[in-house]
């Protein structure tokens, strides 16, 4: 009976239950469906804890089911995150069949800072059937300590002293060697500067017709106007010392050891006409007067005098009659008698004439302009034309221009000028062994010189010193060249 009764429960209920049990399955089918579309996210750290300055991977997967697309993965919220810094990320995709497809992003990150970071859930936007949605990662959570601090017995201890070795002779031997070289070279400075240098051959006389002489002679004492002084005596000893030595060059006389008759009678063999003969006796014996007998002839006899003295040396001049008379050196304050006994440094032009060298300190005043003022003008025309280059572009685009700016401007201002301004400005100038100007290439060879002279702790114009004579430098030996204080002539070499 109980049987039966449940039998009929069964089949006024079992209707209704499995109406239920159906509207159920379908709903979560229903649910299931779009829920298997979606888009599947995740995240994960390579390691949860690292040391100060090691690097961490990131990795972000995103699994998803065509034909949904990932439009944007947001792990630039990292950057939001103090202390942690994003190096690099990577992005790889990778079709799975039938799973579906893959979307795998690895970001590499460090700190320098310890504590405890927190990686916030990352944004994966995608697009599925017409919609954009959004699903996150998980959060995650990053430990960055610092180094460990040990107190065992491998900790760096102090830095021990180095032991050391007792010297020998040859530890030694490298120092002897430098002192004595360097004691070598003092001596051998020392004396080459002690010695006296060669003395100066005399500038090559002069070769002057005599009349020219005896003419230039009676100007000078025209100029001096001796008589209008009162200084008569003075004035007439001169005028017949002239025409003396005049004669005794152009006859061949004793005319200065001798009385006014011995010289007139010795004229009378060389074929002095008369009235010559009568001329000079007069101008002769009245000089005598004025000078032993303290005659005072009138004023005009003065300038008589002398134009008699200068027609008569006009009428028996002889070209071939010439006399040699030692040069005058320019800027030498001496006299002629001097310089010919004792000449200062100089050389010899193309026409002879003696052109004096420039002295240490006007040369080193003159370097002085040309190292400290203008190669800044030629830097600054540099900066100009060039630009202000970066770091490590100076060596190319600024060191190699300045030089070759310094080259043409000492080469070209040698070449036209004599010298860069600081030598014009202090009136010296560079020539060659004949007092010209340069060519460019012997200009240009001066200028590489000077370079190996002052390379060298600028032992190069210690030569200066060692050939007083010449005083050239390192660079003036190498081109040949000599610096004077006189402008040369114009003229190429």
């Amino acid at each position: 009976m109980k049987q039966a009764a449940k039998k009929r429960i069964f089949f006024c209920i079992g209707p209704a239950i499995r109406k239920r049990w159906a509207f159920a399955i379908f709903l979560f089918l229903f649910w299931m469906l779009p829920i298997s579309a979606q888009v599947s996210v995740s995240a994960e750290l390579s390691q949860n804890e690292i040391l100060i300055g090691d690097q961490i991977k990131l990795t972000i997967l995103s699994y998803y089911q065509p034909p949904t697309e990932i439009s944007d993965v947001g792990f630039s919220v990292l950057n939001g995150i103090t202390g942690l810094e994003v190096l690099r990320a990577e992005r790889f995709e990778k079709d799975n069949g039938e799973q579906g497809k893959l979307l795998e992003i690895q970001i590499a990150a460090t700190s320098f800072d310890s504590g405890y970071y927190r990686i916030p859930p990352i944004p994966v936007l995608y697009r599925q059937n017409g919609r954009e949605d959004t699903a996150w990662t998980q959060e995650l959570g990053l430990r960055v300590n610092t180094f460990p601090i040990t107190t065992d017995s491998v900790e760096l201890q102090p830095i021990k002293d180095i032991i050391g070795e007792p010297m020998n002779i040859w530890d030694t031997l490298p120092w002897l060697v430098g002192i004595f070289l360097l004691a070598g070279l003092g001596l051998f400075i020392f004396f080459m500067l002690r010695r006296p240098p060669p003395p100066l051959p005399p500038p090559p006389p002069i070769r002057v017709p005599i009349h020219q002489l005896a003419l230039e002679q009676l100007e000078q004492l025209e100029s001096r106007k001796l008589w209008q002084q009162g200084q008569v005596k003075d004035y007439h000893s001169g005028l017949t010392h002239i025409i003396r030595e005049y004669l005794e060059k152009r006859y061949h006389l004793a005319a200065l050891e001798s009385t006014t008759d011995q010289i007139l009678q010795q004229l009378g063999h060389v074929g002095l006409s008369p009235e010559w003969q009568k001329g000079l006796r007069r101008l002769l014996q009245s000089a005598d007067l004025v000078k032993f007998a303290k005659a005072t002839p009138p004023a005009s006899y003065h300038t008589e005098a002398l134009e008699e003295a200068r027609s008569f040396i006009r009428s028996t001049q002889d070209e071939e009659a010439v006399v040699e008379i030692a040069r005058e050196i320019p800027g030498f304050p001496g006299s002629s008698e001097e310089a010919s006994i004792n000449p200062p440094p100089y050389i010899l032009d193309t026409e002879g004439e003696p052109l004096l060298l420039a002295g240490f300190w006007r040369r080193f005043f003159a370097r002085l302009l040309d190292i400290y003022v203008f190669p800044f003008l030629v830097l600054l025309s540099v900066f100009l034309l060039v630009g202000r280059p970066d770091n490590q572009e100076i060596g190319w685009l600024l060191i190699l221009p300045y030089l070759a700016g310094l080259w043409l401007y000492h080469a070209l201002m040698d070449h036209f000028w004599g010298g860069p301004a600081g030598k014009l400005l202090l009136g010296i100038r560079v020539t060659d062994e004949k007092g010209r100007f340069l060519s460019f290439g012997r200009a240009s060879l001066r200028f590489l010189g000077k370079l190996i002279s002052e390379s060298f702790f600028w032992l190069g114009y210690l030569f200066y010193f060692l050939n007083r004579n010449r005083r050239q430098t390192l660079h003036d030996m190498m081109a040949q060249t000599f610096v004077i204080r006189k402008l040369p002539p114009v003229g190429g070499a």
